[in-house]
């Protein structure tokens, strides 16, 4: 009897100077971080519980048992045990927060340096995985991360993200049901959050890749309004005008894109221009908008002279505006001969720029089949008949199997 009494007045003389050395620090909580430190992390919680029923306005006992959740949550992990380390981070994340209403002044930076440990860590182990395209294992870690810190919607983000590039290398039917689980990830975390631009943006491009773009246009008409200058949401918006077909449409943010880059700063982006330009010279194309094509192409070119496939698509816009303007020029002949006449000068001066574009490209590309042929169609319609033969005969002759 006298021993064991002995023995437990060590034990409370041992916690005592302790909490004289931590300051007002309890003998449960000193005694839970030794727990914490022999790795018995249910009983560093268990005897805080007992502490908080003296004393239930001590921050420091809530953020050690958030201290315990998490190495228990590691813990777990180790074990392959995810839905246990789940539960442990979310137990974690309510302790922490615990103290810090408690005591905002003195455990706000502590809380936030832990919280964002649990949450980094997962986060960094669910973007390894996603590198190495381990699906299964990058999403096991990035919900792990958002049980880890709720407040951050990076988690959630990149599960969608990740499911979206999935689906676009699956098959039709797998990605169709990539995107709608991505589609329903993405409404779980708007339901509490529908400020989150970035989240719409992606629900709106989902939406889009569904052909769902009624809905997708609605989200980013009103995403626009405030974000007109974001130059990846204006890209996922030409995803949405080319499947609706409205290339005009789409060609003229493609312009805007390039405008933004060049009035930055950042010389990254000069390098994206020439591609830009390209796409809007595309676009203005199927909208047969030949002379706004031409323009976009042309300014392609001056980022790179010697893009020869860019040069080729320049050469053919040429010859098929030309063709179209000299198609008008009969029946105005009959109805409005001044206007007949102004057509026929114009197209004249476009189709003597293909001839331009063609000659540079045939010491350019003088292998390319296609250049000779629209070159020698173009100088046909020039009444150019010798050149038209020259250039008709390289044609065949490149054509010809070897």
């Amino acid at each position: 009897m006298t021993n064991h009494r002995v023995t437990l007045l060590t034990v409370t003389m041992a916690l005592l100077c302790l909490a004289i050395f931590t300051g007002c620090r309890s003998a449960h909580t000193t005694s839970a971080i030794l727990y914490i430190e022999q790795e018995q992390y249910q009983k560093a919680i268990d005897v805080i519980d007992e502490g908080l029923q003296y004393n239930p306005d001590d921050p420091e006992g809530y953020y050690y048992q958030g201290e315990a959740y998490s190495r228990m949550a590691q813990h777990s992990i180790d074990e392959n045990d995810y839905p246990g380390a789940s539960l442990a981070f979310k137990s974690a994340y309510l302790k922490y927060n615990q103290s810090r209403e408690m005591d905002p002044e003195n455990m706000t930076d502590r809380v936030v340096e832990s919280l964002e440990i649990n949450y980094k860590n997962t986060l960094r182990e669910g973007q390894s995985y996603w590198r190495e395209q381990h699906y299964e294992q990058a999403e096991g870690f990035f919900r792990l991360a958002f049980a880890a810190l709720p407040d951050s919607l990076e988690s959630i983000k990149s599960i969608a993200s990740m499911k979206i590039q999935q689906a676009e290398a699956s098959p039709p039917d797998t990605a169709i049901m990539l995107r709608e689980d991505a589609l329903d990830l993405l409404d779980q975390v708007l339901a509490g959050r529908p400020e989150a631009y970035r989240l719409q943006a992606d629900k709106a491009y989902v939406l889009t890749q569904l052909n769902r773009t009624d809905e997708a246009q609605v989200i980013y008409d009103m995403l626009l309004i405030e974000h007109g200058d974001d130059t990846d949401l204006l890209l996922d918006v030409v995803g949405l005008y080319s499947k609706q077909q409205r290339y005009s449409e789409a060609g003229d943010l493609f312009l805007q894109v390039a405008a933004i880059y060049m009035d930055d700063t950042d010389s990254e982006n000069d390098s994206k221009l020439k591609g830009l330009y390209s796409e809007a010279g595309y676009n203005y194309q199927m909208a047969n908008d030949y002379p706004r094509a031409l323009d976009a192409y042309g300014r392609a070119n001056e980022q790179d002279d010697e893009d020869t496939q860019i040069m080729v698509m320049r050469q053919q816009l040429y010859l098929q505006y030309g063709q179209e303007l000299m198609g008008q020029v009969p029946e105005l002949m009959q109805t409005d001969p001044a206007r007949s006449q102004e057509l026929e000068a114009q197209a004249k001066v476009i189709l003597q720029r293909g001839v331009d574009v063609g000659n540079a490209l045939s010491n350019l590309a003088p292998n390319n089949a296609d250049v000779f042929y629209y070159l020698a169609s173009t100088q046909a319609l020039l009444g150019d008949t010798a050149a038209y033969e020259e250039n008709m005969a390289r044609y065949s002759e490149l054509n010809e199997t070897p």
